[in-house]
């Protein structure tokens, strides 16, 4: 019997989309192809997620390794505003409503800084929210095991009654790994109709 449903927050309950952030700040589509690239998915980022650095850091290493983008890396960095980079998915947090309605137990993991978490509380759909694990609390990103086993152990679920859904195949996978039934995360009627097989 399934009593918890997980959710990852990008790509299935939030859209993230630092292009927009980079059109809002005055950037070429050359300028914003580029340095989404190398800034919002590039290695540094996600170390900045799982709070090994801080967003300084973060963009002290970018500089260090793109000197020839200082002035740029700089203008980013000093005006970021996560309200042009976040955006909340309405008909999935919808959904997360009525699963909670229903009297399932809701939880996030997630790949988020401390900067994103402050600003995705706002979201309406957290009020529906029992729990959840964060990357930039312990340390790691999905797919790390740590991250699941923490879910796990921290609200004593049991696996076998709890469903994860994410957006990539391979934090799925891994899900599944500790027994969890995962699902992979498309389109909301594809999703719902999956879902339904198990609830």
């Amino acid at each position: 019997m399934i009593k918890n449903i997980v959710f990852d927050l990008g790509g299935v309950l939030i859209e993230y989309k630092p292009e927009r952030y980079l059109e809002h700040i005055g950037y070429s589509k050359e300028e914003i192809k580029l340095f989404t690239k190398i800034i919002f998915y590039g290695e540094e980022w996600d170390e900045y997620n799982s709070s090994k650095y801080s967003i300084l850091e973060t963009k002290q290493r970018l500089i260090q390794r793109y000197l020839e983008h200082i002035n740029k890396i700089n203008e980013i960095f000093n005006n970021i505003d996560f309200k042009y980079i976040l955006f909340e998915i309405k008909d999935t947090a919808k959904y997360l409503k009525e699963l909670n309605d229903r009297g399932y137990n809701i939880y996030i993991l997630s790949d988020s800084s401390i900067e994103s978490h402050n600003h995705n509380k706002q979201f309406n759909f957290f009020n529906y929210i029992k729990g959840g694990v964060y990357s930039f609390e312990i340390g790691t990103t999905k797919p790390n095991e740590n991250n699941y086993k923490t879910l796990l152990e921290k609200y004593k679920l049991i696996p076998e009654e709890t469903i994860f859904i994410d957006d990539k195949k391979c934090n799925v996978e891994v899900a599944n790994n500790f027994g969890i039934h995962g699902i992979r995360f498309t389109v909301l009627d594809k999703l719902k109709k999956e879902l339904e097989q198990y609830i």
